[in-house]
């Protein structure tokens, strides 16, 4: 459950003597998803997101930095890095905090809103007007995008859960609320690791169950070796009988008994003979390879077991320990424990391009990932650019209920589209865009291919500063 508002400005009152005057050294995008932390001369001033955990307060120790900053990060690297903190307030006593900050000649403010599935960050210039958000507007009834004013949230009566108080207010109010966090966060990644634990368990148990049924049956065939070498001493006493074209013998064997000796019709009666001998030496040699297989199989399927049966008990390193025993026998199960820790294991069919206000813009990887990007990971209201008429990526920019594009953030992604696409040595190149709502798939179509509703278009001039400017954070 995330800070009530109540619990907010407990923080806020614990805050404001010690970050008030201090300077911002560094913005930093911890690996962790939907987190920001300032280093302040005071210390480290954490933010999170989180649905179901929005809270701030000051950590005591830098986190690790992930390989690509969020696109919100960059902006405040731009715009906050060097300002001191002159103030910070709670908003209308609920989960709203506001943190203003000033320079020589410039002023801004850092809005949190920490209103847990809604929860997002501004960074506001002069006279409150949005300059960059940390995610895209998520509100129903307020237009919060680049170039509008910021609008707080509507006052309203706390309800029960905003007037919850959990954490006394003492000098480690804040090292309170990050312990009981960090407690809940562990165990929830305890419980994911035990979730994957089980799936890739029982995943291997049904393959060594199956493995054993091939295994059961090669026996049984590899058991014959004995038989078909009975058979072959009494085709080698009866050869006078086995003519050629021939395909079964009805012989008497060395017991009195009735025995019946398959043949080759195609083969003579010695060629017979050897066939049968042949195969029964194979047989003979695979039967105690395949019990030792049988064995090794049959031992590593009662492990699993067990361990399918403690897997909710066994405390965690004795999990990872068992895990890579796993691991042994199945090499494709290691590169999916390899994997658990990846912020994204799937492969995104777009990189990422830091933008102009903040943004990022998409940009499909090939043909078919430009039918994944625009058919299953772009929204209605997000942006679309493509060069008209030619070969080329789809370019999406995630955009807000009600937004238009700002012409810098425009003639950004317009460049993206031109650079990865069959006209980027053109000096000049036409660049369609509409929102995603208006982009179609016909039947049939070839990858890559869709068709539009609606569309502007933009007539570009390209700019080699702003382009080199934009490829130095395109992966």
């Amino acid at each position: 459950m995330s800070l009530s508002a109540l619990e907010i400005g407990r923080v806020v009152a614990a805050l404001q003597p010690e970050i008030s005057g201090a300077f911002v050294r560094k913005a930093i995008s911890p690996v962790v998803l939907d987190r920001l932390v300032l280093e302040l001369t005071s210390g480290f001033l954490q933010f999170v997101l989180s649905s179901a955990a929005c809270r701030f307060g000051r950590i005591s120790s830098k986190p690790r930095a992930a390989s690509t900053p969020h696109p919100f990060v960059m902006l405040l690297r731009k715009e906050l890095v060097g300002m001191r903190l002159c103030g910070i307030t709670q908003v209308n006593q609920d989960r709203v905090v506001r943190i203003d900050a000033e320079a020589k000649h410039r002023v801004g403010t850092l809005m949190c809103e920490l209103t847990s599935r809604h929860a997002n960050l501004f960074w506001l210039k002069e006279g409150d007007i949005i300059v960059g958000s940390f995610h895209v507007n998520r509100s129903h009834k307020r237009q919060l995008v680049p170039g509008c004013p910021y609008i707080p949230p509507l006052p309203r009566p706390p309800s029960q859960a905003e007037a919850m108080v959990r954490f006394r207010d003492t000098p480690h109010l804040e090292r309170d609320i990050e312990t009981h966090y960090d407690q809940k966060e562990t165990a929830l990644i305890e419980n994911q690791e035990r979730a994957l634990a089980r799936r890739l368990i029982h995943r291997a148990m049904r393959r060594v169950d199956r493995l054993l049924v091939k295994l059961d049956a090669d026996y049984a065939r590899a058991s014959q070796g004995d038989h078909l070498a009975h058979l072959g001493h009494l085709l080698k006493a009866n050869l006078h009988q086995a003519t050629k074209g021939v395909e079964r013998l009805e012989v008497v064997d060395f017991e009195g008994k009735q025995a019946v000796i398959p043949l080759d019709p195609l083969l003579g009666p010695v060629p017979n003979m050897e066939r049968l001998f042949a195969k029964s030496r194979r047989l003979r040699k695979a039967l105690p390879i395949i019990a030792h297989r049988r064995a090794e199989t049959t031992a590593k399927k009662e492990t699993l077991t067990a361990l399918a049966d403690r897997i909710g008990t066994l405390p965690a390193t004795d999990l990872e320990e068992a895990l890579a025993e796993v691991a042994k026998w199945f090499p494709e199960f290691k590169r999916q424990m390899g994997k658990r820790h990846e912020k994204n294991a799937e492969r995104l069919p777009y990189r990422e391009v830091a933008i102009s206000a903040g943004r990022i813009a998409r940009v499909g990887r090939s043909a078919k990932d430009n039918d994944a990007l625009t058919l299953r990971f772009a929204k209605p209201d997000d942006l679309w650019l493509h060069v008209r008429g030619r070969s080329g990526s789809h370019v999406v920019v995630p955009m807000g209920r009600g937004e238009d594009p700002l012409p810098d953030l425009l003639v950004d992604a317009a460049h993206l589209a031109a650079h990865f696409s069959s006209a980027k040595n053109d000096p000049d190149v036409e660049v369609v865009h509409t929102r995603r709502r208006y982009v179609q798939k016909p039947r049939g179509a070839p990858p890559g291919a869709v068709r539009l509703l609606k569309e502007k278009t933009l007539l570009l001039r390209i700019e080699p500063e702003r382009l080199q400017r934009l490829l130095k954070g395109a992966p």
